[in-house]
This record gives structure tokens, C-alpha cells and sequence, in this order.
């Protein structure tokens, strides 16, 4: 029995194990790039969606600004939105005052503060006080003057409290003079126009 010849054989073999091996290497290699790829393929179908996502956003968000665009001017145009109106308020009570036909009035604006979180319901609200003290007739001058007061009034307010009071204690009289003192404060109420601001 002859052996067989390992040394013509060697050669070959070496090369066999060599190819073997880069075979191994490019197998493990092709399998690193194949994870590489499907990563990276989640990577951007994951931005893709997200892209949707925004997209579809900013869609409903530009739909809704144009559904309530109209109803923001006229807060706008009505001074609820944006910066404070005071002289407005103050040429508004004086004109209501005029036409309840009263005797005058005097007033005191405060700065502007906010708004209690439970009226501002997560919006920038703002409030300035403002308090009004005028000579009235008989009691229901009052609600004559408010009323002529809603009618215009630039913006939104709301009547926090009103004290009336006998200027004398003597009987009426039949002459047209005023006998009470009227004492109201008024919250006037605006929102910032910019949402970031905190003033």
C-alpha cells in the first residue's frame, strides 16, 4: 500500500483552507453589511414616518388656522387678543356714562397682572382692574350704565363687584341730583397675541 503524496498535496490543501477561510471572512462580512443595511433601512423608515407624522400635523394645524382665522381677527379687531386698549376702556365708560345720562365718573386703571390659572384655562390671560366711581340718581342707573358699557366696549370685561352708597342721609329731593355713589370694579381681560410671551 502506497501513502498517498502529502507533499504534492499540501499545496492544495493550504489553498483550500485559504479559500475556505476568505469564504468565512466574506460570509461574516456580507452578514455585518446585511444587519448595517436593514438598521440603517429602519433608521429611515422611522424618519420617513416621523416626516409623515409632522406632515399630517402641520396639515391639521394650518386647517384649523384657516377654520378660525376669521373668529381670531375679530378678537383681534376687538381688542381681547393682543396688548391692552386703556384708552379705549377709558373713552368707553365715559361714553357709556354719557349716554346712561349720568353725572360723570372717575377711574383708576391698574397695571395689567395675570390672569387666576382657573380663568385662563392654560392660555397667556391677562387682566387689568379698573375701578369706577360715579354719582348716580336712583339704583337703576347702574345696570343702564353697564348695559350702554357692554355696548362698547373694546374688548372683554366683567363687573367684579359694584357698591352703592346714600351720598347724604337726607330725604330725596324732587330735583334731578344725584343721591347715591356708585363704586365698581371691572376687570378688563386680553390675551398675548405671541404665546411664548410672559409679560
Amino acid at each position: 500500500m502506497t501513502r498517498p503524496p502529502i507533499a504534492a498535496l499540501k499545496t492544495s490543501i493550504l489553498l483550500l483552507l485559504a479559500a475556505s477561510a476568505l469564504s468565512a471572512v466574506g460570509i461574516f462580512w456580507s452578514h455585518q453589511q446585511d444587519i448595517e443595511a436593514r438598521a440603517a433601512l429602519q433608521r429611515q423608515q422611522a424618519a420617513l414616518s416621523a416626516a409623515h407624522a409632522r406632515q399630517q400635523q402641520g396639515q391639521m394645524e394650518a386647517s384649523l388656522i384657516a377654520q378660525h382665522l376669521d373668529a381670531y381677527h375679530a378678537l383681534i379687531a376687538r381688542g381681547f387678543v393682543g396688548e391692552e386698549k386703556r384708552l379705549a376702556w377709558i373713552e368707553a365708560v365715559h361714553l357709556a356714562n354719557q349716554d346712561a345720562r349720568l353725572y360723570g365718573l372717575t377711574y383708576i386703571l391698574s397695571p395689567r397682572t395675570a390672569a387666576p390659572a382657573t380663568l385662563a384655562g392654560g392660555l397667556p390671560l391677562k387682566q387689568t382692574r379698573m375701578m369706577l366711581k360715579m354719582p348716580v340718581l336712583v339704583e337703576a342707573d347702574l345696570p343702564n350704565f353697564l348695559d350702554a358699557l357692554r355696548a362698547r366696549a373694546p374688548g372683554l370685561f366683567r363687573v367684579n363687584n359694584c357698591r352703592l352708597t346714600r351720598i347724604t342721609d337726607a330725604p330725596p329731593q324732587p330735583v334731578n341730583r344725584p343721591e347715591l355713589d356708585v363704586e365698581c370694579e371691572l376687570l378688563w381681560f386680553t390675551v398675548m397675541a405671541d404665546m411664548g410671551t410672559t409679560q
